[in-house]
């Protein structure tokens, strides 16, 4: 049986940070596959280490923005609590440029942030969920104290995710840069950097999002979907969703039925 809780952050930290999750399941699959979502996560694995396939044994790690799936191996045994950032979160509570965790997870441990450390050791020490609602707050609340945040360009690129979402079809980036009052090289330079991914890949996984749940929807035939989301027709997006997931659209949409849980990350 899997137990899952999710708990919204202290309110000033909702602009940065979606949700905690607590998640414990006895008898998970071996191999559980992570779609990327456009937003980074932190997780903490209590318990029994699980192995990701681009990184190898992990306790606790920071999950950078991702174009292509990973597949998290364990042993049927997994306890993992764990942090939902939004997407220009992540940014503000780690020493780092975003753009240096693009296409990686690295473990907590090799970021060389002492606080962070401290914090995987009092996850790992806390008897329940509460205590880890209390410890995240109490981190990331000096984190934001500590941090200096760059308002006139987090609003730009506000308006810039704000337009991708809505223009998921042929979207160019240069009219993401002009909703955003940046020029095109400006503006991906701070998307990058903030974000964690070049804004290509960014609207390439919106698209993907916005096809698959049309897919699931229904209503149109398999072309016009594609057509709809700006593909050149039903191969284009059957390559896009391998790249992506490593996996064909009707196997896909079999295996999806978790896609749109708390988390929005596993198969």
């Amino acid at each position: 049986m899997i137990n899952f809780q999710s708990h919204k952050p202290d309110i000033r930290l909702t602009p940065f940070i979606k949700s905690y999750f607590w998640g414990k399941d006895d008898n998970a699959p071996l191999v559980q596959r992570i779609v990327p979502n456009g937003e980074m996560g932190l997780c903490i694995y209590r318990g029994n280490y699980v192995c990701y396939s681009d990184v190898g044994k992990v306790t606790g790690c920071l999950s950078g923005q991702h174009i292509h799936y990973q597949d998290i191996m364990s042993d049927g045994k997994i306890e993992i609590v764990g942090v939902h950032f939004t997407v220009l979160g992540a940014h503000l509570f780690f020493q780092l440029p975003m753009a240096e965790l693009y296409g990686q997870t690295v473990r907590i441990n090799d970021l060389n942030d002492l606080g962070l450390t401290e914090l995987e050791e009092q996850i790992m020490l806390a008897s329940d969920s509460n205590t880890y609602w209390q410890l995240f707050d109490s981190f990331f609340l000096r984190r934001i104290a500590e941090s200096q945040i760059d308002i006139l360009n987090i609003k730009r690129l506000q308006r810039a995710i704000a337009y991708g979402q809505q223009h998921t079809s042929n979207t160019r980036i240069i009219d993401v840069a002009t909703a955003s009052c940046l020029s095109q090289r400006h503006f991906t330079r701070i998307f990058t950097n903030v974000v964690g991914m070049p804004p290509k890949d960014y609207l390439r996984l919106q698209r993907y999002h916005k096809a698959l749940h049309d897919l699931k929807v229904g209503g149109c035939t398999a072309t016009e979907i594609a057509w709809n989301n700006g593909y050149y027709d039903f191969s284009h997006l059957s390559a896009d969703f391998k790249l992506i997931t490593g996996l064909s659209p009707k196997q896909l949409l079999k295996d999806s039925a978790n896609d749109d849980d708390a988390v929005g990350w596993r198969l």
